[in-house]
């Protein structure tokens, strides 16, 4: 979501004196939420964060094609916390390239949160990064069912002992699906990084 802010007045500084309290009330009713201003964007605050942590990350997709991987690496500078990302769209390669086993995806299936949190486990290990950020979901609008429809998505992030999985519910058509997921995913991985700092960096 982003929340414009106007004003009108006679300069810009009397313009930006009207919208500073304004800010700063957002800010304070939505706290954390708040990740940038202007032309700040997510995977830049996400960066921004690995970067003060000395971490590093890895993804596994099986959902955006990528989408994660190219918002991330479009950061100058990125490659000093960015290590791979693995696209494993089939089965094969997912067991192949991140260690999931057969047995998880025949009692689970590819979309569920066991797999998202064996895939983010998988490339964290393959890759030896700190960090593992897995997506694995339904873009649709075909392969969907009635008890995984399309939008069905599943985050998974793994760090050290710890992973954790988010269930998303999207709509909208391929493109937007696969957006969102990406948003979602980057939005995890923002969150996980920002409870260590709480004042975070965007203020």
């Amino acid at each position: 979501m982003w929340l414009r802010l106007t004003a009108r007045a006679s300069t810009r500084g009397e313009a930006e004196d009207l919208i500073a309290p304004v800010e700063a009330e957002i800010r304070r009713r939505l706290g954390d939420h708040v990740y940038g201003k202007d032309d700040e964007s997510l995977e830049r605050a996400v960066g921004e964060m690995l970067v003060r942590d000395g971490l590093t990350l890895a993804l596994a997709d099986s959902c955006t094609g990528g989408l994660i991987g190219h918002r991330v690496t479009n950061i100058p500078g990125s490659s000093r916390y960015f290590l791979a990302s693995l696209t494993t769209y089939s089965n094969e390669s997912k067991t192949r390239l991140l260690g999931v086993s057969e047995e998880l995806l025949r009692d689970h299936g590819a979309v569920s949160p066991e797999c998202a949190a064996a895939m983010a486990e998988g490339v964290r290990r393959t890759v030896g990064a700190d960090m593992g950020l897995s997506i694995t979901g339904i873009a649709g609008p075909d392969g969907g069912t009635p008890e995984k429809p399309a939008g069905l998505a599943y985050v998974g992030l793994s760090q050290g002992e710890a992973t954790v999985t988010e269930e998303l519910r999207l709509r909208g058509d391929r493109e937007i699906i696969k957006e969102r997921c990406a948003q979602s995913a980057l939005y995890s991985l923002y969150r996980k990084l920002r409870t260590a700092h709480p004042a975070g960096v965007a203020e």
